[in-house]
């Protein structure tokens, strides 16, 4: 069993490996994607809104869908789609139909990104949900990798997206195979409790207490990564390839920092781990906005990245404890629409507030999401608290002792 266990952590690690995948993808090859589909370049505004259409729809219903349906049914199928729908975008040709597979290809990748993110939350420690979403950043990478490898020898961009498709389908595949593991996995109480109708957990004010943290958390998370290389170029006057370093070390620090807090947090309880996070996060926000130095500016850059790193697996991995087993599956879901929404609207507010005050306004707004951030986690951790407890082993938790 115990090998059957260690399958299933490894079968979701690559899961947000192909999650993060097709993210990366469109960046390389929209300059020649829309030449061959014939639009304008500010056309890739309406596949990206119809993606997130898709995606939303199946996030914030992932709740009663898996109420509905098994969980390997739900990600065998959810993978079939993204597939099919990554092949669309290579051999379609048709704009229309290009749009109807975005929203297909969001509503995929929401549905495996909430469905494996309840199953997590659950299910594994707080650690194996930090390493998880680690290799979502993973995926990420790889994504303008597989691109630039076809385009740099003369290849069609439609191979790109065929080669992510297959990864895919072969998931999908892998799922179907491993579908009464899945089953048996999840033996805790919602198999004997009912979960809780949508409207049940919307009543909850802690619900949308945890809906505004990663509302504001994500955001915020995305606006800095968006925005450091406007602000470093055209206020402070950097060269572009200095800036570029200094973006790709943000988003270095956040991926390296889930894989190590990932065995920071076997030793010291989440609560704690996070509280000092939040902090730090408000501290580098500050060294970064008040430009000291550029050594200061590039260490508020790391422990910025560094200190987000935890915050939004080590919040999906406490709603069960914080939300309940049975509202679990839904409040993970409306959280990562709420994610996917701030992660939206939130940059493009501090985008909106340089025509009135500058590019470096972006920066004090950083400061005061940090701090908002903060206030909503302590406050909601005192309403809610969870169990203060160290975190067990890294692996699935004792309690979901799969029936093979």
């Amino acid at each position: 069993m115990g090998n059957h266990k260690s399958f299933l952590v490894l079968i979701c690690f690559v899961a947000f490996i192909s999650l993060g995948l097709p993210d990366g993808l469109i960046g390389v090859a929209w300059p020649s994607l829309r030449v061959d589909y014939g639009v304008s370049l500010d056309s890739l505004g309406g596949l990206l809104i119809s993606f997130t259409a898709g995606y939303l729809f199946a996030s914030f219903n992932t709740g009663y869908i898996m109420s509905k349906m098994q969980l390997g049914t739900l990600l065998a199928f959810s993978c079939l789609v993204t597939g099919a729908s990554l092949l669309g975008y290579a051999y379609s040709g048709v704009w229309v139909v290009l749009l109807a597979m975005a929203f297909f290809l969001g509503a995929g990748g929401g549905a495996i990104d909430a469905s494996i993110n309840t199953f997590a939350a659950s299910n594994f420690s707080t650690s194996v949900v930090n390493w998880l979403h680690a290799f979502y950043g993973i995926g990420a990478t790889l994504g303008p990798v597989i691109m630039t490898f076809y385009l740099v020898r003369d290849s069609s961009w439609a191979l790109g997206y065929t080669t992510v498709a297959i990864v895919q389908l072969v998931l999908a595949f892998i799922f179907f195979l491993t579908l009464k593991w899945w089953k048996g996995a999840n033996n805790k109480e919602e198999e004997v409790v009912a979960p809780a109708k949508p409207r049940e957990t919307l009543s909850l004010t802690s619900t949308w207490l945890s809906i505004l943290l990663f509302f504001v958390y994500t955001g915020t998370e995305i606006s800095v990564g968006q925005w450091i290389f406007t602000i470093l170029t055209k206020s402070r006057m950097l060269p572009d390839a200095t800036a570029g370093f200094w973006t790709s070390v943000y988003w270095g620090s956040l991926t390296v920092g889930r894989i190590v807090f990932g065995f920071i947090m076997v030793r010291f309880s989440v609560h704690k781990v996070l509280t000092a996070c939040l902090i730090g996060v408000v501290v580098g926000a500050c060294l970064f906005a008040f430009n000291y130095s550029e050594f200061i500016v590039l260490a508020g850059i790391v422990i910025i990245g560094f200190t987000v790193a935890p915050v939004f697996p080590s919040l999906i991995a406490m709603t069960p404890d914080r939300i309940g087993d049975r509202h679990a599956g839904n409040a993970v879901g409306y959280q990562v629409s709420a994610a996917m929404i701030g992660g939206a609207l939130l940059p493009g507010f501090a985008g909106l507030m340089i025509d009135y005050f500058g590019v470096e306004v972006i920066s004090k707004i950083h400061i005061i999401e940090a701090a908002i951030i903060l206030l909503i986690y302590w406050t909601i951790s005192r309403l809610y608290p969870v169990p203060d407890k160290r975190e067990k082993a890294p692996v699935l938790s004792s309690s979901s002792e799969p029936e093979i």
